[in-house]
């Protein structure tokens, strides 16, 4: 029989209890959508569902103060947790755009492939004690579908192709 470690155990168990979390749908390209969060060892206060017909990119990042951090979970398996932060060292308030390319701000992107999801977060790191300041925000983007390499490939074949016949004439 596999033994669990007391951490797996915790974190299942907030995991399992995340009723008390309120649940929201998260739409495609719409932009952030924020949540608040309490303690470390908390979970963010809302539990996000999606459902994607192609890839897309999740994001998460932190908001207002910097130094906040979170373990990703999609479906409750954990993604690693959101980059290092510098400890409330930065005050962008709401804009998530602008703490998403700093990097005093804690922020996670992953390409997702169809399929159904439930995302929560669960705080393992979090700057001051004043709590109007402890939000984040998420966003799902499609992902641009990458042109294979065989194409650009063909592209640059026709294009020197192209190039050697205007020289013969």
């Amino acid at each position: 029989m596999k033994q669990f470690s007391l951490r797996a155990l915790a974190v299942a168990a907030l995991l399992g209890s995340a009723g008390s979390a309120s649940a929201a749908t998260l739409n495609i390209d719409s932009g952030w959508d924020r949540f608040a969060f309490g303690g470390v060892g908390t979970l963010a206060t809302r539990v996000f569902t999606f459902t994607l017909s192609s890839f897309a990119n999740l994001s998460i990042v932190d908001g207002y103060f910097s130094g906040d951090q979170f373990e990703v979970f999609l479906n409750n398996v954990s993604q690693g947790l959101t980059s290092l932060p510098v400890q409330g060292t930065t005050n962008l308030g709401a804009n998530y755009d602008a703490a998403f390319a700093d990097p005093d701000y804690s922020n996670w992107t992953q390409r997702l492939g169809p399929g159904s999801y439930t995302l929560t977060m669960l705080v393992t790191q979090r700057s001051g004690t004043n709590t109007i300041f402890h939000l984040g925000a998420v966003r799902l983007d499609t992902a641009p579908i990458p042109l294979p390499a065989a194409g650009l490939l063909l592209l640059t074949a026709l294009g020197a192709a192209a190039a050697a016949r205007r020289r013969s004439i």
